[in-house]
């Protein structure tokens, strides 16, 4: 029986995929510091749209059993993901945050249909900015446990939702706390179950999926963290700063949202060749610059883009002369002593923030002034190592938490989602994060260019298009 789900979406069914029950499960997973810095953090959301000309009564009979199959065999490697997350009391004193899979336990994926206009969903133009919303499943509800003589919450980490659009198109979408893995490691499972569910096609009920590993169309993921240093104790300050926050905010996350401040998303692009030249521009004010890469200019001309957006939108109210706040990750796998594998699974993440006043910003030197702190921000880790400032790291988002404005990125155009995940339906329509205001991706156009995501209130989001297309503008001049 069909049940609605929100609008034009209806539910087909929900059920729970476990690991095959020749799993050997990875049981019990610590924490490291890198993971409990997510700790706080609302899960992210992901959509994949494909092509699929078919019915909802193909999609129900032929591609379902596939999903289910192929998901049960990626999650063999995987078991993380259909585990939960517990977190000790707020009491607690002997009890760490650890992600615990028992046998049995599984991921709940939810099928459904949307009868909902495509073409709203795929475009790069303005539009409502909870359109995804629908077609990402929500994390189920924390309950409460009894765990090693201590109280705890156990918190699902992973779901899954894959919505037909009859005769259209199919998306998958995925939810999952960052606690359990960053992008690398959410990738290489996506990876893994698309290449699994596009072999399954062919194999007759009797896939290997060794030989899809040998393939190289996934990495088995790496779950040893014992060589991780923690050289300022951070796992036992995070604990304590964060864990007492934990359940407050989990309650939080059903609060009302302001109606009156409507939000809408778009999709803008920088070529190759606007990078290039954001570059040369930057190269000519900061000829002695330690460090500046494609990344940084990037992120330096949307961090100007915000700047000035904002002091047009709020002219009469916004001093320029306060601290606008731009937070990055860095991916450390291999500059840790000693390295960890690319395949790594969990969170290996170390948080890069440049400070600089909106004043300079809007400025003619802005873009060079922005570039410099951002690659300072990464010069200093490479020089200095991935870990070297760690003991202050909450010193130094204390702006953020002040209430400065801020902005964060989601996502990386090193994953390649675009050219490497294939269920056998052909490379993906359209790839987006569905909540986070600032995301980047590679470009389904072309390797070389990156997309750009970007949610904002309305009349906010007017002014930063028109600031970004006449940015881009006057290089061509």
């Amino acid at each position: 029986m069909k049940s609605l789900l929100s609008g034009a979406v209806m539910v087909l069914e929900q059920c729970g995929v476990s690991p095959p029950h020749d799993a050997v499960p990875v049981t019990s997973l610590p924490l490291q510091f890198f993971d409990l810095v997510w700790l706080t953090f609302n899960p992210l959301g992901r959509v994949l749209f494909y092509d699929f000309p078919y019915s909802t009564d193909h999609f129900i009979q032929h591609i379902v059993p596939n999903l289910k199959t192929s998901l049960s065999l990626a999650l063999k490697h995987f078991t993380p993901l259909a585990g939960k997350l517990l977190t000790p009391s707020a009491t607690s004193s002997t009890t760490d945050c650890q992600i615990r899979y028992l046998d049995g336990d599984s991921v709940s994926v939810t099928f459904a249909e949307c009868t909902d206009n495509l073409d709203h969903f795929l475009g790069n133009h303005v539009r409502d900015a909870d359109l995804l919303k629908p077609l990402v499943p929500q994390l189920l509800s924390t309950t409460c446990i009894h765990s090693s003589g201590e109280n705890c919450s156990a918190s699902t980490l992973f779901a899954i939702q894959v919505t037909v659009f009859p005769n259209r198109a199919i998306c998958i979408g995925i939810t999952n706390s960052h606690v359990v893995a960053d992008g690398s490691s959410v990738f290489n499972f996506v990876q893994a179950w698309a290449s699994i569910a596009k072999q399954v096609n062919t194999s007759d009920g009797k896939l290997d999926v060794n030989d899809v590993v040998s393939s190289g169309d996934f990495q088995i993921p790496s779950y040893d963290r014992s060589s991780i240093k923690d050289p300022h104790g951070l796992g036992t300050m995070l604990m304590k700063v964060l864990v007492p926050l934990f359940d407050q905010i989990q309650q939080q996350k059903e609060g009302i949202q302001d109606s009156s401040n409507i939000k809408v998303r778009a999709t803008f692009v920088l070529t190759e060749a606007n990078v290039k030249a954001l570059k040369n521009m930057v190269s000519k004010k900061r000829p002695n610059l330690a460090y500046v890469s494609s990344f940084t200019v990037l992120c330096a001309y949307l961090w100007t883009c915000f700047a000035k957006s904002r002091a047009t939108v709020f002219e009469d109210v916004h001093n320029l002369d306060e601290p606008q706040n731009f937070g990055f990750v860095m991916d450390c796998r291999a500059r840790l002593d000693p390295p960890l594998p690319a395949s790594y699974f969990g969170n290996c993440l170390v948080p890069c923030l440049g400070v600089q006043t909106g004043r300079v910003m809007v400025g003619d030197e802005g873009l060079a002034a922005a570039a410099e702190v951002l690659g300072d921000a990464i010069s200093v880790k490479l020089k200095e190592g991935p870990l070297h400032g760690s003991d202050k790291w909450l010193e130094s988002f204390a702006g953020v938490m002040r209430g400065e404005w801020n902005i964060g990125i989601a996502g990386s155009p090193k994953l390649d989602y675009y050219n490497n995940i294939d269920f056998g339906w052909g490379k993906p329509l359209k790839f987006e994060f569905v909540d986070e205001p600032l995301s980047l991706s590679r470009c389904k156009d072309s390797k070389m260019d990156t997309e750009i995501g970007v949610i904002l209130p309305k009349n906010e989001m007017d002014e930063f298009s028109k600031v970004f297309t006449q940015g881009l503008q006057s290089l061509d001049g």
